[in-house]
C-alpha cells in the first residue's frame, strides 16, 4: 500500500512538472528554481524528471534553464550531452530567446508560472 502511494505521488510530481512547461510561451524560459518553488520540490528533482521527458515537443523541457541564465542540462537520446546543449540552444534561439556572454537576460525569464 505504501509502495503504491508513493508511486502515486510520483506519477503526480511528474505530471505537475510537465504541465507547468505547457505554461511557458514562445519566447520566454525559467528556470528549474521557479518550477520547484511553485510545486514544493527540489530544483535537481526537476531536473531529473525533465531528463526523462520523453514527449518533448508536447512538453518543451527545452525552456527550463538555471537561475543564473546558463542553458543548463539537456537530455536527448542517442546524443553527446555536448549535442544535446547546442540543440536546447538552437531550439531557444529559433523561439526568439537571445544569449548575451553565453546567458539568457533576465527579461526572457518568467520567474512566476
Amino acid at each position: 500500500m505504501a509502495l503504491e502511494s508513493a508511486m502515486y505521488m510520483r506519477s503526480e510530481q511528474y505530471s505537475s512538472v510537465y504541465s507547468m512547461l505547457r505554461k511557458i510561451p514562445k519566447g520566454k524560459v525559467t528556470t528549474y528554481g521557479t518550477i520547484a518553488k511553485k510545486l514544493a520540490l527540489n530544483p535537481r528533482f526537476v531536473g531529473r524528471i525533465l531528463s526523462k521527458n520523453e514527449h518533448q515537443k508536447i512538453y518543451p523541457c527545452y525552456k527550463v534553464v538555471q537561475s543564473d541564465g546558463t542553458i543548463g542540462g539537456y537530455t536527448l537520446r542517442n546524443t553527446t550531452s555536448k549535442r544535446s546543449l547546442a540543440i536546447k540552444k538552437k531550439k531557444l534561439v529559433s523561439d526568439g530567446v537571445r544569449f548575451v556572454r553565453g546567458k539568457i537576460p533576465k527579461e526572457f525569464i518568467l520567474y512566476r508560472l
